[in-house]
């Protein structure tokens, strides 16, 4: 795998956070984490939209079922 270098403005409250967290793993290792989820969750949100498109919208009963029962529904930005 390539690796590129970059340089990006983070917000510093974020990075102090950031590094704390990453430990000795490293800061690029949980950079290069956590885009690869945004970045995963950005491709299925296109796919529900395809699917959408293709089939309908969920029904909202279910819709809401899903958001009761479900622990993480909700907790992430889209796309």
């Amino acid at each position: 795998m390539a690796i590129a270098k970059v340089s990006v403005s983070v917000d510093a409250e974020l990075l102090a956070e950031a590094r704390e967290l990453a430990g000795r793993r490293g800061l690029s290792a949980l950079i290069n984490d956590a885009l690869r989820v945004r970045l995963q969750h950005a491709r299925v949100g296109r796919l529900l939209d395809e699917m959408d498109e293709e089939f309908g919208p969920i029904p909202s009963a279910i819709e809401e079922e899903v958001r009761r029962t479900w622990p993480a529904a909700g907790r992430y930005p889209s796309a």
